[in-house]
């Protein structure tokens, strides 16, 4: 239904407009020279020529048109055209006396600008009145997709979002897009040359996006922002607080967010990308190639929750004094209590089944700074200072009863309390040197220490691998105390020397120091278990030393990256057994990036790099870990590093002013002595002479594999805007893995390899539109497939068409409402079939202050299935969430 929606709708007859630019003097033809189309005044369209000075452009038969063309260096030329005649129009330039540095391409219908290599949105084109905040515009721009709070931009994460130049809330995007209110944005600028290195050319540094928030001049020095407070009679409420202030010289934002109805203001990504993700503060990273040893924290989603409690607290401050010097600095903190019950069911090899009734509780503390610094000593020179901190204090509980194949066979009581502390600081500068060359110093340091402790209580024996434990009162008791911390310095340099505008050679040297240890107790009814390999004290050593040359040749469209780094290697280990490794080697990893130019709009890339994946100190230890109350994990000290070797191949054609794009890349990873997970599991019995009476538990390890793994993947994003009031987005995602998993069965100690193969695939049609400015639908359809072939095989497919629906039903009234249908089947029968339903109503009740009644999961929903995939076993996770609810927010803004 939604596809023939989408597509059988009944155009105007077009005609193809085709022409050629040329140099009036010489007859030469010129390339990316701006071809802009009118309509009584009205921007049609915009093309840029190729590099035969040819263009072509579709519009419609019956209109009049006037053509203007831009070029720098040359005049504009402006004239009527006439579609009848079918021959290629040829248009000659005169050249100006004067060349200007920037040409401005201005569409007159105002919606857009191009200003050499920035795009200008003028956001007013692009509201409809029923934006909130940044991300309900963002989300409406061409070649823009807005995915959970971050910004792509023909498919690849945006590097930088500035408002007014300046980086706020620590850079991140997702506090910025879903807060800052859209009725304070003028423009949005979109720099698709930007480049951390401020002297580099493009030869000399990959070109990244960046996007810059223009505010309304009334907006600018004062405070401004809108404060909420809602909730119902009983246990819901909603309180939000949130004011920002820009001036010339200081930037301040403050942001306060509480709610009990499952609104998510922070998770899993969040915490992550604090730590750069795809930011300056990472990027300029060496080729450090230790595998992360770090504890997996539990961001539960919020709205897979029945009780929540949720905070989120943010304050930003910015001050620039002067064009020399920027400093800015920003804190986070962050709360969730959560409580929710699930079902797991685990399908194993041996064609048995274990179930897991769960009540869980999560109690979550995190508390963030950064602190920037930008100094520019001349305008040759700049420094740059960034300092990272973070603590994180994670609780969870957890009461599980456990079955196999329908029998009840044990309960469990878990308790973990992880608390992290990072440190993280960067210190850079960077020289211009001569006319065309650079160089950039760098130095990082890293300090990060994990203590992650667990408490499980059970009424059955856990584990066979220390032998027996001791029962009290009928209960079996394990704790586990664990530390872990890692210290890393890295120091590198950076030299660019431009040999001429089609050359450059790009020299990389540095070292990288990382110390770490690694302890591990494990008590029996707080005693410790002093058995072979049950106490770990590791000391683990690494230092990287490398060079990397990379020449840079543009031929015309067509540039090419070529090089290779040699890396020195080398690893000592100290192990509480008196064990030591000694480890020194050296390996050259070659690079290389294709890529050429079709035309403005259109590109394509093929990328190829080799890279080393050394063991850490967690995966070099051989004393156990309890990883949870079902598994235990083991080092192998005889891990070695690992080859991986990864190719891409991407194409994007983006248009901004025909509004219709693509980008596609298809990627293809081969793994040569993969690092390897080996499963075993084993019977526990109760009671040794009843053999029918028994717990599973899983013994994990690491090794090398001698068997080839590949990964394929594959994913696109196709976006076109066919008339004013429908636009249609298709995106997809493959991935097909082919590897070997090594386990055995209970039936069968032996251990076994086993191909395994998993293909997953998820399509997503969205059509946007819009009737009258006063309703804005969207409608479409998600589908996933999943298949999976291992020890044992499943097919997973998933269908959820929704729509959501914006009506303005006058200047005081707005209806907002969604709807999603889920169903999901496995082996093609039906295990979950969902319906939600959310709806709002906005009244505007004065100037700057609205009421808006809410309604939540209207249907009842009560639970959300979730389906993955592991080398042992099938996983199904139902949850019950929160559920009906109703509120009312009363909003002012200022």
């Amino acid at each position: 239904m939604f596809l023939i929606f989408s597509y059988h709708v009944i155009y105007a007859q077009e005609c193809l407009l085709k022409g050629q630019i040329l140099d009036e003097t010489s007859g030469s033809p010129l390339a990316n020279a701006s071809v802009s189309i009118f309509n009584n005044e009205k921007g049609e369209g915009l093309v840029f020529t190729n590099i035969e000075g040819k263009f072509e452009l579709k519009i419609n038969c019956e209109k009049k048109y006037n053509i203007e063309i831009g070029h720098d260096g040359y005049e504009n030329h402006s004239e009527g055209l006439d579609l009848e005649n079918t021959k290629l129009h040829q248009f000659k330039l005169k050249k100006t006396l004067h060349t200007a540095s920037i040409e401005e391409v201005l569409v007159k219908a105002k919606a857009v600008k191009v200003k050499g290599d920035t795009i200008e949105f003028n956001a007013n084109s692009f509201k409809t009145g029923k934006e909130e905040v940044l991300e309900d515009i963002l989300k409406k721009l061409p070649g823009v997709e807005v995915v959970n709070g971050k910004l792509l931009y023909k498919g690849k994460e945006m590097t930088q979002v500035t408002v007014g130049g300046r980086e706020v809330l620590g850079g991140n995007q997702k506090l910025l897009n879903k807060n800052l209110p859209s009725d304070a944005v003028s423009k949005i600028q979109l720099n698709t040359k930007f480049k951390a290195n401020p002297f580099a050319s493009s030869l000399q540094e990959d070109e990244q996006f960046s996007l810059n928030i223009e505010l309304k001049n009334n907006m600018k020095s004062l405070a401004f922002g809108n404060a909420t407070l809602g909730g119902d009679a009983k246990k819901h409420t909603d309180a939000q607080a949130k004011v920002f202030y820009f001036s010339e010289k200081i930037d301040a934002t403050l942001i306060n967010d509480f709610n009990t109805y499952g609104k998510q203001v922070f998770d899993r990504d969040d915490y992550f990308n604090f730590f750069g993700g795809i930011s300056e503060f990472t990027s300029e990273g060496s080729i450090y190639s230790i595998r992360g040893g770090n504890n997996a924290l539990n961001f539960e989603p919020a709205v897979n929750a029945f009780e929540i409690n949720t905070y989120n607290g943010a304050v930003h401050f910015g001050y620039e004094p002067n064009k020399k010097i920027k400093i800015s600095g920003f804190g986070l903190a962050n709360t969730s209590n959560i409580r929710y019950k699930s079902k797991v069911e685990r399908v194993f090899s041996d064609i048995f089944k274990e179930e897991d009734d769960q009540d869980n509780k999560n109690n979550l503390l995190s508390v963030m700074a950064r602190i920037r610094i930008d100094y520019f000593p001349t305008d040759k020179g700049q420094f740059k200072y960034r300092l990272n901190l973070n603590y994180v204090d994670s609780e969870e509980e957890q009461f599980v009863n456990r079955y196999r194949n329908t029998e009840f066979t044990g309960f469990s009581q878990n308790q973990t309390k992880r608390e992290n502390y990072n440190v993280s600081q960067t210190l850079s500068y960077i020289q211009k040197t001569g006319v065309d060359n650079n160089i950039g110093f760098y130095i990082r340091h890293q300090y990060q220490k994990e203590t992650p402790d667990l408490m499980m209580s059970s009424g059955e024996q856990m584990f066979n691998t220390w032998g027996a434990l001791t029962p009290y009162n009928g209960r079996y008791l394990l704790s586990q105390n664990q530390d872990y911390t890692t210290n890393t310095l890295q120091i590198y340099s950076i030299y660019n020397h431009l040999i001429n505008n089609t050359t450059n050679l790009k020299f990389k040297i540095g070292t990288n120091f990382s110390s770490q240890n690694f302890e591990n107790k494990i008590y029996d009814q707080e005693k410790l278990i002093t058995a072979d390999n049950t106490v770990a004290d590791t000391g683990f050593n690494y230092n990287e030393t490398f060079i990397d040359a990379t020449i840079t040749k543009k031929f015309g469209n067509f540039q090419a990256d070529l090089g290779a780094g040699a890396s020195f290697f080398s690893e000592k280990s100290d192990f509480i057994n008196g064990a030591k490794t000694n480890l020194n080697e050296s390996k050259i990893l070659p690079h290389a990036i294709l890529s050429y130019k079709i035309n403005t709009a259109t590109q394509i890339t093929l990328n190829y790099n080799q890279a080393y994946s050394f063991p850490n100190a967690k995966d070099l230890t051989e004393s156990y870990v309890i990883q949870n109350y079902r598994s235990i994990f083991s080092g192998n000290i005889n891990l070695r590093q690992a080859l991986t070797h990864t190719s891409s191949l991407n194409f994007n054609h983006f248009n901004s002013f025909t509004f219709f794009n693509i980008f596609a890349n298809l990627s293809y990873v081969y793994r040569e002595r993969s690092i390897q997970n080996n499963s075993r599991f084993e019977k526990v019995f109760a009671d040794p002479s009843n053999q029918d009476n028994y717990t599973v538990s899983q013994i994990n390890s690491l090794f090398n594999s001698d068997y080839e793994e590949k990964t394929y993947s594959g994913m696109f994003r196709i976006g076109k805007k066919f008339t004013k009031w429908l636009n249609t987005r298709l995106s997809g995602n493959l991935a097909f893995s082919d590897y070997y998993i090594f386990t055995n069965t209970l039936n069968n100690q032996e251990t076994q390899a086993v191909n395994s193969t998993n293909f997953t695939q998820n399509y997503t049609l969205t059509n946007q539109i819009m009737i009258k400015k006063y309703l804005e639908l969207n409608i479409g359809l998600n589908t996933i497939f999943n298949k999976f072939q291992s020890l044992t095989k499943q097919n997973f497919d998933t269908w959820r068409p929704f729509a959501d629906i914006a009506w303005t039903i006058n200047k005081k009234f707005l209806l907002q409402t969604d709807f999603s249908y889920r169903i999901q089947n496995r082996d093609g029968e039906r295990i979950n079939e969902a319906k939600d339903l959310n709806a709002s109503l906005r009244y505007n009740i004065a100037k700057n202050v609205y009421i808006t009644l809410v309604g939540g999961n209207l249907l009842g929903n009560g639970a959300v299935v979730n389906n993955s995939f592991n080398d042992i076993y099938i996983e199904t996770i139902t949850k019950n969430v929160l559920g009906r609810y109703f509120m009312v927010n009363v909003r002012y803004k200022f």
